[in-house]
Order: C-alpha cells, then structure tokens, then sequence
C-alpha cells in the first residue's frame, strides 16, 4: 500500500463491492461537491454518485464487474488529493478520469 491509499483510507467510511461512502471536509464545499458528484457520475460503470454537503459525504454505487478495486482505488486516491489540496486551500487540478 502507498502513500496515497493510505490517504484515500482515511476518508472511507464504508466500503462493500459495489458501494463506497467517503467523507471528506472539502466536500462541505458546494461547489466542490457538485464538481464530484459531476465527474465522479460520468465515469463509466459509476451507477449513481448522491452527495450531501452537511456531512461532506459522497455515495458511490457503481458495477463491481466494471470497475475492479484497483481502478476504484486509483479513482479514489486521485480525488483525496485533489480533495486534500483544496481544503488546504491550494491550487488543484480536478481529476478526469
């Protein structure tokens, strides 16, 4: 495991094949949980993305055939830091993957 699964980590709240819930304080942020639910939504095999900025949490479901945890986690860690930067207030890149 690298750097970057062990930051993804620390924001999984639930995880199951299938369905992933993150929690992260960037995502409290209107505009960048509209930016995720948007681009998380158009990723091929993401089957609805629900996002609720009072909690900062975002709901994946997604098809576990389509998607292997690799490519989820990969997903995932590309989005923790650019989640991570823009809580810290610096410039980021969205992720389009």
């Amino acid at each position: 495991m690298n750097l970057n699964s062990l930051r993804l980590l620390k924001y999984v709240r639930s995880f199951v094949d299938g369905r992933v819930r993150i929690r992260h304080p960037a995502l409290r942020r209107e505009d960048v949980l509209h930016t995720a639910l948007q681009e998380i939504q158009a990723i091929s095999g993401v089957q609805s993305v629900e996002g609720n900025s009072t909690s900062g949490s975002v709901l994946i479901t997604y098809d576990s055939e389509r998607i292997p945890r690799e490519r989820l986690f990969a997903v995932g860690e590309a989005w923790a830091l650019y989640l991570d930067a823009v809580n810290n207030g610096k410039e980021a890149k969205i992720p389009h993957l």
